[in-house]
């Protein structure tokens, strides 16, 4: 008896997934196949994941119209494709993936979910991980960075999953077939074609046992840029001074803090850096490349002139039209979602009258009329000359209230690090890692700001002693939002 061939696609927003399903679909039916397709989206925290499930029937001369199911039963489907390692997972987890049956083909790249980008500490998830578990839990898997075979020809990465699947020969159908599909799409003929090409010639490679390795990015030898101003070419000097295996960090760095803010803000950089220099006894320079990287990083903090700056970019302009595929004569839009807070407004107001609007209860409740939620299109007038003289106030930032805030926290960790430094070198190079609790704004911002001060007056009242129990603190620091991990920390130093 003819039984149907049951397919599910996982696939992100923007890669295809439906595309490759009416590839799959068009292809059958052409072939005299009744074919079903049937999607669900998924969830926002996964970049509208959605899954996509098609059924494919041979037709007969005798019967009826067979009766096809809305959606995949576990332990029921043939092949599962999935545009990211993550999905895979996912499927896996939801029973669609059995070791008697299914052809798992996935891409091994990652897409990061929001729980992973909004974690303390490294959130990350291991792809390797979930690769060994897809080898045991499929009757065979196909897994390689079909993103990177996509990128290569410009194009999408459904062409390279509609090349491994071909390539399986788990469907009844030719190469040839799959190849005019994609022909008869009429969409980035050439560059699909390539991509199905590339990808089809390497799920064939890996079916014969060879291991698809990962290219790995080669950094090229750093050498410093020649300026092309007065004051660049200063800079590029007096970087040029520091140990060669720092320069580039610090090349980094002065490059970051002249595009916040000017020339002599990223000078005020290195003057900071020079005194941790003198500490360096061991040759290595881990204390000054671990201050170099997160003062920069903390110098740069967000403030609504920072953002505004950043919104306007050009340079992101750019990325987005490509990211989109737009056209240059094509009109954009871009649509921005804001919360700013009374605290923000206050803080980019001079000092005293930053704290006395913020003191107050009338002035604070005026300005809340303008915190909350906000939606701003960049293409428009009104939101493009917002955000543009909002930027121009950086200039102003070195007499703001959130200017004065940031500097005495700096002030105070680099205290401490090189105090520490003086001591045990290890002690400092930990605090100095401390300021990786120092990241984003608003509640962000400050519950990092909290958590360094408790490391520094654990460390200051002996409480903390040596670099493996402030490695401790900051990992515990790191663990969640709530403070409940730092919370049973500091009761285990009591007890």
């Amino acid at each position: 008896m003819n039984t149907s061939i049951r397919i599910v696609i996982a696939a992100l927003g923007g890669e295809g997934g439906g595309v490759l399903g009416k590839w799959i679909a068009d292809m059958a039916a052409r072939a005299g196949y009744v074919t079903q397709t049937t999607s669900v989206p998924g969830v926002a925290q996964r970049t509208g994941a959605t899954i996509y499930y098609i059924e494919l029937f041979p037709r007969t001369e005798a019967g009826g119209a067979p009766v096809m199911s809305m959606f995949p039963t576990p332990g029921d489907v043939d092949i599962v494709i999935c545009s990211e390692i993550v999905e895979a997972g996912r499927m896996i987890q939801r029973g669609f993936v059995t070791p008697d049956r299914t052809t798992l083909i996935s891409s091994t790249h990652r897409v990061y979910g929001i729980a992973e980008k909004e974690a303390m500490g490294n959130g990350v998830g291991d792809k390797n991980v979930i690769i060994d578990v897809a080898k045991n839990n499929a009757k065979t898997f196909i897994g390689f960075d079909m993103q990177a075979a996509a990128r290569r020809f410009d194009s999408v990465i459904n062409a390279a999953l509609f090349g491994a699947l071909a390539e399986t020969g788990v469907l009844p159908f030719e190469r040839s077939a799959f190849e005019e599909t994609i022909t008869l799409g009429k969409i980035a003929i050439e560059s699909n074609l390539r991509t199905f090409s590339a990808s089809y010639e390497m799920a064939g490679a890996q079916q014969d046992g060879v291991t698809i390795v990962e290219p790995e990015v080669q950094s090229p030898v750093f050498e410093l840029p020649v300026a092309t101003t007065e004051e660049g070419r200063a800079l590029m000097v007096r970087v040029a001074s520091f140990p060669a295996c720092c320069q580039e960090i610090l090349y980094l760095g002065v490059k970051k803090l002249v595009h916040y803010q000017d020339y002599r803000y990223a000078d005020e950089y290195l003057d900071q850096l020079q005194t941790i220099t003198t500490l360096e006894a061991g040759g290595d320079y881990e204390l000054l490349s671990e201050v170099a990287r997160f003062l920069a990083l903390w110098m740069t903090f967000e403030d609504l002139p920072r953002v505004a700056q950043l919104k306007i970019s050009g340079e992101r302009f750019s990325v987005f039209r490509k990211e989109v595929k737009a056209d240059q004569d094509q009109l954009l839009g871009m649509v921005e979602f804001l919360h700013p807070r009374v605290e923000e407004f206050c803080g980019i107001m001079p000092v005293a009258m930053g704290r006395f609007m913020q003191n107050s209860a009338f002035f604070s409740g005026l300005l809340g009329l303008f915190a909350g939620p906000r939606n701003v299109r960049t293409n428009s007038v009104f939101g493009y000359a917002m955000f543009y003289f909002m930027a121009k106030l950086r200039g102003t930032r070195r007499s703001s209230l959130i200017y004065k805030i940031e500097q005495a926290h700096i002030n105070s960790w680099l205290a401490e690090v090189v105090a520490a430094a003086h001591t045990d070198y290890d002690s400092g190079v930990e605090l100095a890692r401390c300021g990786r609790l120092i990241k984003g704004y608003s509640s962000t911002r400050e519950r990092g700001n909290a958590n360094l001060e408790k490391i520094i007056a654990l460390y200051k009242n002996a409480k903390l002693s040596g670099a493996t129990a402030i490695t401790a603190a900051r990992n515990a620091a790191l663990t969640d939002d709530e403070g409940e991990a730092m919370a049973q920390f500091e009761l285990g130093l009591e007890a």
